[in-house]
Protein backbone atom coordinates (compact mmCIF):
# COMPACT_ATOMS: atom_id res chain seq x y z
CA UNK A 1 0.00 0.00 0.00
CA UNK A 2 1.22 3.18 -1.04
CA UNK A 3 0.22 6.13 1.46
CA UNK A 4 1.72 9.59 3.58
CA UNK A 5 3.86 10.75 0.94
CA UNK A 6 4.25 14.14 -0.68
CA UNK A 7 5.16 15.48 -3.99
CA UNK A 8 5.75 18.76 -4.86
CA UNK A 9 3.09 20.20 -7.42
CA UNK A 10 3.56 23.29 -9.57
CA UNK A 11 2.32 26.60 -8.27
CA UNK A 12 2.80 26.03 -4.87
CA UNK A 13 0.85 22.74 -3.89
CA UNK A 14 1.35 19.30 -2.72
CA UNK A 15 0.00 15.94 -3.89
CA UNK A 16 -0.50 13.84 -1.12
CA UNK A 17 -1.39 9.96 -1.42
CA UNK A 18 -3.54 7.98 1.42
CA UNK A 19 -4.77 4.55 1.15
CA UNK A 20 -5.21 5.07 -3.03
CA UNK A 21 -6.49 8.58 -2.79
CA UNK A 22 -5.11 11.75 -4.00
CA UNK A 23 -5.06 14.69 -1.64
CA UNK A 24 -4.15 18.59 -2.90
CA UNK A 25 -2.65 20.63 -0.16
CA UNK A 26 -2.21 24.34 -1.13
CA UNK A 27 -1.63 27.78 1.37
CA UNK A 28 -4.23 29.22 2.23
CA UNK A 29 -5.21 32.26 4.16
CA UNK A 30 -4.85 31.30 7.84
CA UNK A 31 -2.28 31.48 10.09
CA UNK A 32 -1.27 29.79 13.44
CA UNK A 33 0.87 31.83 16.14
CA UNK A 34 2.75 30.15 18.19
CA UNK A 35 4.60 30.94 22.03
CA UNK A 36 7.22 29.22 23.81
CA UNK A 37 7.52 30.40 27.26
CA UNK A 38 10.72 28.69 28.06
CA UNK A 39 11.60 30.37 31.77
CA UNK A 40 15.23 32.12 32.60
CA UNK A 41 14.05 35.20 30.37
CA UNK A 42 13.61 33.21 27.39
CA UNK A 43 10.54 32.92 24.65
CA UNK A 44 10.36 31.78 21.22
CA UNK A 45 7.27 32.94 19.28
CA UNK A 46 6.66 31.70 15.25
CA UNK A 47 3.86 32.53 12.75
CA UNK A 48 3.47 29.97 10.16
CA UNK A 49 0.93 29.78 7.03
CA UNK A 50 -1.51 26.77 7.21
CA UNK A 51 -1.97 24.56 4.46
CA UNK A 52 -5.75 23.71 3.58
CA UNK A 53 -5.63 20.20 1.87
CA UNK A 54 -8.81 19.01 -0.18
CA UNK A 55 -9.96 15.70 -0.87
CA UNK A 56 -9.33 15.09 -5.62
CA UNK A 57 -10.03 11.38 -5.12
CA UNK A 58 -9.15 7.64 -5.68
CA UNK A 59 -5.75 7.36 -7.69
CA UNK A 60 -6.59 5.04 -11.17
CA UNK A 61 -4.39 2.35 -11.88
CA UNK A 62 -2.04 4.34 -14.01
CA UNK A 63 -1.30 6.63 -11.90
CA UNK A 64 -0.33 4.22 -8.93
CA UNK A 65 2.21 2.81 -11.24
CA UNK A 66 3.68 6.56 -11.98
CA UNK A 67 3.52 7.15 -8.61
CA UNK A 68 5.23 4.18 -7.28
CA UNK A 69 8.00 5.02 -9.84
CA UNK A 70 8.79 8.29 -8.38
CA UNK A 71 8.94 7.13 -4.90
CA UNK A 72 12.18 4.54 -6.22
CA UNK A 73 13.13 7.63 -8.06
CA UNK A 74 13.10 9.80 -5.59
CA UNK A 75 14.33 7.80 -2.66
CA UNK A 76 17.64 8.91 -2.10
CA UNK A 77 15.94 12.95 -2.03
CA UNK A 78 13.34 11.78 0.57
CA UNK A 79 16.07 10.03 3.03
CA UNK A 80 17.84 13.23 2.59
CA UNK A 81 15.05 15.18 3.19
CA UNK A 82 13.95 12.61 6.35
CA UNK A 83 17.54 13.73 7.76
CA UNK A 84 17.07 17.28 7.38
CA UNK A 85 13.66 17.16 9.21
CA UNK A 86 15.53 15.26 12.01
CA UNK A 87 18.55 17.29 12.30
CA UNK A 88 15.92 20.39 12.83
CA UNK A 89 13.70 18.89 15.25
CA UNK A 90 16.86 17.94 17.43
CA UNK A 91 18.96 21.22 17.12
CA UNK A 92 15.28 22.44 18.44
CA UNK A 93 14.77 20.35 21.32
CA UNK A 94 17.99 20.65 22.27
CA UNK A 95 17.88 25.04 21.98
CA UNK A 96 14.70 25.03 24.26
CA UNK A 97 16.08 22.27 26.53
CA UNK A 98 19.21 24.33 27.42
CA UNK A 99 17.09 27.80 27.39
CA UNK A 100 14.75 26.27 29.75
CA UNK A 101 17.26 25.04 32.20
CA UNK A 102 18.95 28.45 31.80
CA UNK A 103 22.31 26.50 31.54
CA UNK A 104 25.50 28.90 31.76
CA UNK A 105 28.92 26.58 31.44
CA UNK A 106 30.43 24.71 28.62
CA UNK A 107 32.27 21.42 29.54
CA UNK A 108 34.04 19.11 26.84
CA UNK A 109 35.37 15.87 27.47
CA UNK A 110 37.46 14.54 25.37
CA UNK A 111 40.11 11.20 24.62
CA UNK A 112 43.61 11.72 23.76
CA UNK A 113 43.99 8.14 22.59
CA UNK A 114 42.36 7.62 18.79
CA UNK A 115 38.45 6.50 20.49
CA UNK A 116 35.79 6.15 17.40
CA UNK A 117 32.90 4.03 19.11
CA UNK A 118 30.29 6.16 19.55
CA UNK A 119 28.53 2.98 21.54
CA UNK A 120 31.34 3.13 23.71
CA UNK A 121 31.57 7.24 24.14
CA UNK A 122 27.57 7.06 25.34
CA UNK A 123 28.92 4.50 28.03
CA UNK A 124 31.94 6.31 29.23
CA UNK A 125 29.51 9.57 29.64
CA UNK A 126 26.56 7.24 31.32
CA UNK A 127 29.16 6.35 33.86
CA UNK A 128 30.45 9.72 34.12
CA UNK A 129 27.64 11.52 34.84
CA UNK A 130 26.70 8.77 37.73
CA UNK A 131 29.96 9.47 39.21
CA UNK A 132 29.10 13.52 39.16
CA UNK A 133 25.87 13.10 40.82
CA UNK A 134 27.72 11.50 44.02
CA UNK A 135 29.22 14.31 43.55
CA UNK A 136 26.57 17.30 42.81
CA UNK A 137 23.40 15.53 43.56
CA UNK A 138 20.84 16.00 41.11
CA UNK A 139 23.51 17.46 38.80
CA UNK A 140 21.53 18.50 34.81
CA UNK A 141 23.52 18.66 31.42
CA UNK A 142 22.54 18.62 27.74
CA UNK A 143 25.44 17.24 25.53
CA UNK A 144 25.97 16.99 21.95
CA UNK A 145 28.57 14.27 20.25
CA UNK A 146 30.87 15.22 17.86
CA UNK A 147 33.33 13.23 15.83
CA UNK A 148 36.19 15.33 14.83
CA UNK A 149 38.53 14.72 11.41
CA UNK A 150 40.58 12.18 12.88
CA UNK A 151 37.52 10.05 13.72
CA UNK A 152 37.69 10.40 17.86
CA UNK A 153 34.84 11.55 19.56
CA UNK A 154 34.37 14.25 21.88
CA UNK A 155 31.14 14.89 24.49
CA UNK A 156 30.24 18.89 24.45
CA UNK A 157 27.70 19.14 27.54
CA UNK A 158 25.79 22.31 28.72
CA UNK A 159 25.80 22.55 32.40
CA UNK A 160 25.00 24.86 35.12
CA UNK A 161 28.25 26.73 36.34
CA UNK A 162 30.47 24.38 38.73
CA UNK A 163 31.21 25.42 42.45
CA UNK A 164 34.98 26.62 42.82
CA UNK A 165 35.88 23.62 45.28
CA UNK A 166 34.32 20.29 45.18
CA UNK A 167 34.93 17.43 47.89
CA UNK A 168 38.01 15.01 46.78
CA UNK A 169 37.41 11.26 48.19
CA UNK A 170 39.10 12.06 51.19
CA UNK A 171 36.81 15.18 51.85
CA UNK A 172 39.06 18.09 51.06
CA UNK A 173 38.16 20.40 48.97
CA UNK A 174 40.10 20.50 45.32
CA UNK A 175 39.31 22.93 42.41
CA UNK A 176 36.65 21.99 40.69
CA UNK A 177 38.48 21.23 37.69
CA UNK A 178 40.67 19.32 39.17
CA UNK A 179 37.66 17.14 40.23
CA UNK A 180 35.52 16.81 37.45
CA UNK A 181 38.46 15.85 35.13
CA UNK A 182 39.75 13.10 37.98
CA UNK A 183 36.16 11.71 37.21
CA UNK A 184 36.64 11.58 33.27
CA UNK A 185 39.55 10.07 34.01
CA UNK A 186 38.22 7.33 36.47
CA UNK A 187 36.04 6.23 33.66
CA UNK A 188 38.33 6.34 30.66
CA UNK A 189 41.71 5.89 31.63
CA UNK A 190 43.97 7.77 33.75
CA UNK A 191 46.42 8.33 30.71
CA UNK A 192 43.39 8.75 28.32
CA UNK A 193 40.59 11.66 28.92
CA UNK A 194 41.01 15.63 29.56
CA UNK A 195 37.92 18.20 29.97
CA UNK A 196 37.98 21.88 28.94
CA UNK A 197 35.89 23.88 31.11
CA UNK A 198 35.10 27.78 30.19
CA UNK A 199 32.08 29.17 32.07
CA UNK A 200 30.14 32.36 31.72
CA UNK A 201 31.88 35.52 32.94
CA UNK A 202 30.18 38.01 34.98
CA UNK A 203 31.24 41.13 32.22
CA UNK A 204 30.52 38.94 29.04
CA UNK A 205 26.50 38.26 29.71
CA UNK A 206 26.73 34.88 27.39
CA UNK A 207 23.41 33.87 27.33
CA UNK A 208 22.00 30.01 27.30
CA UNK A 209 20.94 31.01 23.94
CA UNK A 210 24.67 31.14 22.25
CA UNK A 211 25.50 27.82 24.26
CA UNK A 212 22.76 25.96 22.85
CA UNK A 213 23.92 27.20 19.13
CA UNK A 214 27.23 25.84 20.43
CA UNK A 215 25.75 22.21 20.56
CA UNK A 216 23.67 23.24 17.69
CA UNK A 217 26.85 23.80 15.52
CA UNK A 218 28.43 20.13 16.28
CA UNK A 219 25.03 18.56 15.64
CA UNK A 220 24.27 19.73 12.33
CA UNK A 221 27.97 19.45 11.25
CA UNK A 222 27.15 15.51 12.08
CA UNK A 223 23.90 15.88 9.50
CA UNK A 224 26.64 17.44 7.02
CA UNK A 225 29.13 14.53 7.42
CA UNK A 226 26.22 12.36 6.40
CA UNK A 227 25.96 10.49 10.20
CA UNK A 228 22.88 8.91 10.78
CA UNK A 229 20.77 11.17 13.52
CA UNK A 230 19.76 8.39 15.60
CA UNK A 231 20.50 9.32 19.52
CA UNK A 232 22.96 12.27 18.57
CA UNK A 233 22.12 14.62 21.46
CA UNK A 234 21.86 13.23 25.39
CA UNK A 235 20.05 14.91 28.14
CA UNK A 236 19.65 14.19 32.28
CA UNK A 237 18.03 15.28 35.01
CA UNK A 238 15.91 18.12 33.33
CA UNK A 239 12.23 18.49 33.87
CA UNK A 240 9.72 18.94 31.03
CA UNK A 241 9.37 21.37 28.52
CA UNK A 242 6.59 23.83 29.02
CA UNK A 243 3.81 23.49 26.18
CA UNK A 244 3.87 26.77 23.65
CA UNK A 245 0.29 28.45 23.09
CA UNK A 246 -1.42 28.11 19.99
CA UNK A 247 -3.86 30.71 18.19
CA UNK A 248 -4.85 30.59 14.78
CA UNK A 249 -6.11 33.82 12.79
CA UNK A 250 -7.77 33.82 9.65
CA UNK A 251 -7.82 36.55 7.18
CA UNK A 252 -5.39 38.68 8.74
CA UNK A 253 -2.19 40.48 7.72
CA UNK A 254 0.94 38.61 8.10
CA UNK A 255 2.65 41.87 9.43
CA UNK A 256 0.17 42.28 11.84
CA UNK A 257 0.65 38.82 13.37
CA UNK A 258 4.25 39.22 13.29
CA UNK A 259 3.99 42.55 15.24
CA UNK A 260 1.90 40.47 17.83
CA UNK A 261 4.81 37.99 18.15
CA UNK A 262 7.02 40.54 18.55
CA UNK A 263 4.71 42.03 21.45
CA UNK A 264 4.06 38.80 23.29
CA UNK A 265 8.15 38.30 23.70
CA UNK A 266 9.67 41.31 23.27
CA UNK A 267 7.86 44.25 24.67
CA UNK A 268 11.08 44.59 27.21
CA UNK A 269 14.77 45.11 27.21
CA UNK A 270 16.09 41.57 25.85
CA UNK A 271 18.52 39.91 23.08
CA UNK A 272 16.60 39.15 20.15
CA UNK A 273 17.11 36.34 16.85
CA UNK A 274 14.80 36.71 13.97
CA UNK A 275 14.38 34.83 10.85
CA UNK A 276 11.86 35.83 8.16
CA UNK A 277 10.92 32.69 5.04
CA UNK A 278 9.24 33.18 1.71
CA UNK A 279 8.90 29.60 0.68
CA UNK A 280 6.36 26.96 1.55
CA UNK A 281 7.17 23.42 2.12
CA UNK A 282 10.49 23.96 0.74
CA UNK A 283 9.42 25.39 -2.50
CA UNK A 284 10.64 29.21 -3.38
CA UNK A 285 8.13 31.64 -4.73
CA UNK A 286 7.56 35.04 -5.35
CA UNK A 287 4.56 34.99 -2.91
CA UNK A 288 4.03 36.66 0.25
CA UNK A 289 6.13 35.65 3.66
CA UNK A 290 4.94 32.21 4.69
CA UNK A 291 6.63 32.10 8.12
CA UNK A 292 8.31 34.63 10.81
CA UNK A 293 10.58 33.21 13.94
CA UNK A 294 11.53 35.14 16.68
CA UNK A 295 13.39 34.34 19.58
CA UNK A 296 14.24 36.31 23.08
CA UNK A 297 16.52 36.28 25.97
CA UNK A 298 17.61 37.85 28.91
CA UNK A 299 18.73 41.61 28.34
CA UNK A 300 22.85 41.62 27.23
CA UNK A 301 24.74 43.86 26.13
CA UNK A 302 23.69 44.55 22.99
CA UNK A 303 20.88 43.24 20.67
CA UNK A 304 21.26 41.00 17.86
CA UNK A 305 18.66 40.27 14.77
CA UNK A 306 19.50 37.88 12.04
CA UNK A 307 17.26 37.41 8.82
CA UNK A 308 17.20 34.50 6.56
Amino acid sequence: MIGNYERDQPMGSMLRLIDGVFYEGKPSDEFELSVHRLGNGHAEASVRRMVWWSEIGPASADELEVWRRDLAESEEERREANRGRAARRATTKVRRLVKAAGMDALLTLTYRVLQTDLALCKKHLKEFVRRMRRLIPGWQYIAAFERQERGCWHVHMAIHKLPMNLPASNGVKVKSYNIVRAVWRSVVGQDNGNIDQSRRKAFSRRSSAKLASYLSKYMLKAFQDGDDWANRYSSGGLGALPQPERVRFQSERFADLVALAYEEVAMHACEIWTSLRRSWSGIAFDGPPETFWISTGPEGLQMEVHHG
